[in-house]
């Protein structure tokens, strides 16, 4: 019966494959000498130092993107931990970390001259010599002794007072800074409604457009995603799939609990990301829609930079659309939890048949968003009880140009006509 009773609390101490793998990350980093994650993320060039550190802590299974950028920083074998990585998302217990190179011997010490005559080899003597007692200690000495342990312990107990002291001032409420919702004072929302008081970028000249638009604007890839809590105000997203030169990059983005301040994006290729719509519901969620037109090729060697106010977590997402290179109009709303529709009809979009409606929903809590018929969702992201939906669709009634359907949950909603 013991032993019954024993067998679930070891199953409760056994480490999940996201742990164990995250374990082995740690052990890599050590072995490679321990270098700061924003070192990591330099060599790495796409993947954030938050991430990186994120990875290393075991609350998730960080993506093979990400996997690979650490093992790479840190001088891994990429082809081992693909495969360690495999079987920890598979669900299957992680494979043994390989074993780490042995240290290499330390050297010897070199030998000490003799001061005396040459002593003639004698293992007995050289015994009686290393095991002979020391004289006993003078009682003065012996004091002295005494009141140096004594002198050090009084210090190690005033710095370890200090550090406390120093530690506990620097939690202290006045400490944190003078706004309402800690956010810098820098950020205001006058910055905000700049942001999204200016013009939606207009299309690059013509002749740097070679994506071909003849079947009308479509949605083309998810080029690159995220979501994650965040103790920074930058992530760098990894490009998952090549962007034809000339096509639009459409992000979409949630911020939880976030700051004011305007939200920026550059990608490195040099491509303008200009605020399309913005709206922050009453609990300081907020919904961003950027848009890039004539955007240039990118490669997945090419990265996606995303500058933000302090939030508690983040959900962004970039597609790529072809056919379209402006924005005709833009509607946004908010709601409270309770309700069973959301839409943006209140603030009527002006649009016309064969535009591009791009429409973003941000929800916390309750039933997740569904778009109403005709709308083609892409896929949803998710933390926790936080979701960032985005779908889709030809407009054909210009009486009708809303992003509007169903959820319980507390949402903003952005909507972009595009032409």
């Amino acid at each position: 019966m013991a032993e019954q009773e024993s067998q679930p609390a070891e199953r409760e101490q056994a480490p999940s494959a996201a742990e164990a793998l995250a374990a082995d990350l740690r052990r890599l980093r050590l072995g490679a000498g321990q270098p700061s994650f924003r070192t990591m993320a330099k060599t790495a060039g796409s993947i954030s130092h938050t991430t990186l550190h994120e990875a290393a802590s075991g609350s998730r299974l960080p993506s093979w993107t990400t996997t690979r950028a650490y093992v790479r920083a840190c001088g891994g074998d990429e082809a081992e931990w693909h495969r360690r990585w495999s079987a920890a998302a598979d669900g299957g217990s992680v494979p043994p970390a390989p074993p780490a190179p042995a240290a290499p011997p330390a050297p010897a010490a070199p030998p000490v001259e003799p001061s005396g005559p040459p002593v003639a080899a004698d293992t007995t003597a050289d015994t009686r010599v290393d095991t002979a007692a020391e004289p006993p200690a003078a009682p003065g000495r012996s004091r002295r002794r005494i009141w140096t342990h004594a002198f050090c312990l009084l210090l190690g107990v005033v710095l370890g007072v200090g550090s406390t002291l120093g530690v506990v001032g620097f939690r202290a409420p006045n400490a944190q800074p003078p706004s309402a919702h800690g956010c810098p004072s820098g950020d205001t929302e006058a910055e905000t409604a700049e942001a999204a008081a200016r013009p939606a970028p207009g299309p690059r000249p013509a002749t740097e457009r070679t994506a071909s638009d003849d079947s009308g604007p479509s949605w083309a890839s998810r080029v690159a995603f995220d979501q994650q809590a965040v103790s920074g105000t930058e992530v760098v997203l990894p490009v998952l799939s090549p962007v034809t030169r000339g096509d639009a990059l459409v992000v979409t983005m949630m911020l939880t609990s976030t700051c004011p301040g305007a939200v920026t994006v550059t990608d490195s290729q040099g491509d303008r990301f200009r605020t399309v719509g913005d709206v922050t519901d009453s609990l300081r969620h907020r919904v961003l829609l950027l848009a890039a037109f004539g955007a240039g090729a990118l490669t997945t060697e090419d990265s996606i930079r995303v500058a933000h106010p302090r939030a508690s977590k983040y959900h962004v997402a970039v597609d790529e659309f072809r056919g379209v290179s402006a924005v005709r109009a833009v509607g946004r709303a908010s709601g409270d939890a309770g309700g069973t529709t959301f839409s943006t009809a209140a603030n009527a979009a002006a649009c016309a048949p064969g535009d591009l409606l791009v429409g973003t929903v941000g929800s916390n809590s309750g039933s997740a968003p569904e778009f109403g018929t005709g709308w083609t969702g892409l896929p949803a992201l998710r933390l926790s009880s936080y979701r960032l939906t985005t779908a889709h669709r030809i407009a054909t009634d210009p009486d009708h140009c809303a992003a509007t359907g169903q959820t319980t949950s507390q949402w903003g909603a952005v909507l972009a006509v595009l032409r």
